[in-house]
């Protein structure tokens, strides 16, 4: 049985293996993957870069895991309407500046311009509105419902029981794969942007998505 709760500090560390091991594979990550010379360098420091992301977004978002038997499998942020915006300088008094000794600061000052674009078209939405930020699953578990589960049994929730007034609540979030994207469709998400973002030796999908969730 899964149960949701919010982590631990001390639990941040492990929160970003998953999220490395969960991610690692995604497109975003094409560029800076080819600057190291084996999968485990790349990982370890992935480990890093997101350990450095969730303590940037742990002082300023919602976060939630979901446990079942004593181990963390899923892993979300949520961001409040209004909350103020994480930027470079959250990430650099995060640790950003540490991950210089494994990449250079340009290839590094691209990877974050990528999450930035992706950022842009749900940061355009001017309504009152929450964003999932992050969704990961223990990778080990993908195709069991997870994602799902944690969607609709505690983020759309808590939004529900959070929601201000009779007004219904906009609820956004992004992706660059086509796997999300079924997912988010499926689960009641509807699309309202595409962009494709350049990269250096490529470029990326970028779709965004909306959804109104009625007040609880």
């Amino acid at each position: 049985m899964i149960r949701y709760r919010r982590p631990k500090y001390e639990e941040l560390k492990d929160i970003a293996r998953m999220c490395a091991l969960t991610f690692s594979d995604y497109p975003i990550c094409n560029d800076i993957k080819s600057g190291f010379p084996n999968l485990d360098t790349f990982l370890d420091f992935m480990n890093d870069v997101y350990y450095v992301y969730i303590r940037a977004y742990f002082r300023k978002s919602e976060f939630f895991v979901g446990e079942d038997n004593g181990k963390v499998r899923s892993f979300a942020v949520l961001v409040r309407p209004r909350s103020s915006k994480v930027g470079l300088v959250d990430y650099f008094r995060s640790g950003a500046h540490l991950l210089l000794k494994k990449v250079s600061l340009p290839r590094l000052l691209s990877f974050l311009n990528v999450l930035e674009q992706g950022h842009k078209p749900c940061s355009g939405i001017k309504e009152h509105s929450w964003l999932l930020e992050s969704l990961a699953v223990d990778r080990s578990l993908r195709g069991q419902q997870l994602g799902s589960r944690m969607l609709n049994e505690c983020i759309i929730p808590y939004i529900k029981d959070h929601s201000i007034g009779n007004k219904p609540e906009t609820f956004l979030t992004f992706t660059n794969t086509e796997r999300n994207k079924k997912f988010y469709i499926k689960n009641g998400f509807s699309e309202f942007d595409y962009k494709t973002i350049p990269m250096k030796d490529s470029s990326i999908g970028n779709w965004s998505f909306r959804m109104t969730i009625n007040p609880g």
